[in-house]
């Protein structure tokens, strides 16, 4: 070999600088890498991106956490009403402090339903350690029944793992 060794300490000196600031940069996000990574196999690329949940519905109660849907009191034709959507997280995950959580309604809105913000995001909603929560306003012009739906991105956390999901939430509003 006849390649000067004071050539490569740079390019070796320049890799460790790389390595050192990913691993800084993974011990300062709090979280490593998710669950569905770790049980795939899969890259910390692909664990970046979050995964469909199963099932959808009014409720949905996983393994690491439950979410739910519902109606805030009763909802009079023509009069703002409010859903609710909240977060528990179970055991030892809690709610990530750094997921940009968004609830989206889903388009088109129901006949005779309008939303005044059919986004929402994490500034909009209410987050502490243990609970996470929107409040979705929306008027019915009709009295009926009418199924609301949407899409909460969302994220918990371990102290070793967190855990990205897309949650598909709908539900049934009895409008007066």
């Amino acid at each position: 070999m006849n390649a000067n060794p004071s050539q490569r300490r740079p390019l070796s000196a320049l890799a460790c600088l790389v390595a050192l600031s990913g691993l800084t940069f993974a011990l300062a996000s709090g979280c490593g890498q998710s669950e569905a990574a770790t049980q795939r196999g899969a890259s910390s690329e692909a664990a970046a991106a979050p995964q469909a949940a199963p099932g959808k519905g009014p409720k949905i109660d996983a393994e690491t956490y439950s979410v739910e849907m519902k109606v805030k009191g009763p909802v009079a034709a023509g009069k703002e009403g409010t859903l609710e959507i909240e977060l528990l997280p179970k055991g030892a995950y809690h709610i990530n402090n750094q997921y940009p959580y968004k609830f989206k309604l889903a388009e088109p809105a129901p006949e005779g339903v309008t939303f005044p913000k059919p986004l929402l995001k994490r500034e909009d909603g209410k987050f502490e350690e243990k609970k996470g929560s929107f409040k979705v306003p929306f008027v019915a012009s009709k009295a009926g029944k009418v199924k609301v739906a949407g899409t909460l991105s969302m994220s918990v956390c371990s102290d070793a793992n967190c855990l990205m999901e897309k949650v598909d939430l709908e539900v049934d509003v009895d409008v007066k």
